[in-house]
């Protein structure tokens, strides 16, 4: 029986996923605009967002949860969209195709960054809201964790899809605007829970930041919205698991969209 070795002096793919990353974080560090729009400005809103009120528990974490949903919208969705725009414009994808990297490996390596550079603002912005605003220590981070690799995985697939019809980094602000009002307007996030038709709520609650706010409301509280019995690791995590399988299906279904459409070519 033969096996598949790698040839002497290749990266291995772990070696050349960090490479991507690095390189992504380093131009995001060297791109002040990017950084400041991306990185600054989400963080800086979102603290606002939630400070300076009274809130209960429940409306807190449901606020904060809503929060980090834009977050994710704003740093990934958008970011990805523009920075892929941009390296195929630059012709930085077409170089980096004609070396070792396979195209799943540079579209996820470029991801890759945004979503870490993500998941810190989420800590820190969950930090925030247990040592500042004396929220609960969240009952279940591990699915909250997932919620947001997740979530932030689906965003990164519609945004590479998006960036397709995007012909410049400028015209990302117009192309990424319906995409972003879609995601925003899951309740929960930019619209409070509630304030839909219980119907309209419902069907919305279905978009990829509904199930992101659900998992992030109730693994944080430890119970669903409106003082619902105490559901614990066990419980918080079964509760996860139809809202995550929603996720992974909009993750499909954006790993699809972009596989058919991304392109690699500037456009002219």
């Amino acid at each position: 029986m033969s096996t598949q070795t790698i040839p002497a002096g290749v990266p291995s793919l772990y070696a050349q996923m960090a490479t991507m990353v690095r390189m992504e974080l380093l131009l995001l560090r060297r791109n002040m605009t990017a950084t400041m729009l991306s990185v600054v400005t989400p963080l800086v809103v979102g603290v606002l967002l939630v400070s300076g009120r009274g809130y209960d528990t429940e409306s807190g974490v449901a606020r904060m949860s809503g929060v980090i949903g834009m977050v994710a919208v704003f740093c990934v969705h958008h970011h990805l969209t523009t920075a892929y725009a941009s390296r195929r414009q630059e012709m930085v994808l077409k170089r980096l195709r004609a070396g070792i990297p396979s195209d799943r490996t540079i579209l996820i390596g470029a991801a890759s960054a945004t979503i870490l550079v993500f998941l810190v603002q989420a800590a820190l912005l969950v930090a925030y809201g247990v040592v500042v605003l004396d929220m609960p220590v969240p009952a279940n981070p591990l699915t909250m964790l997932v919620a947001m690799l997740l979530g932030s995985a689906v965003l990164a697939a519609f945004g590479a899809a998006l960036s397709a019809v995007t012909r410049s980094s400028e015209a990302a602000m117009l192309t990424t605007l319906p995409s972003m009002l879609v995601f925003l307007m899951a309740p929960g996030v930019l619209v409070p829970l509630g304030a839909l038709p219980e119907s309209v709520e419902r069907i919305a609650s279905f978009l990829p930041m509904g199930p992101f706010t659900e998992i992030m409301r109730t693994s944080w509280l430890g119970h669903e919205m409106g003082g619902g019995e105490l559901l614990g690791f066990g419980g918080t995590t079964l509760h996860a698991l139809p809202w995550l399988g929603a996720l992974v299906v909009w993750l499909v279904i954006g790993a699809a969209v972009t596989t058919k459409y991304f392109r690699w070519e500037p456009r002219h």
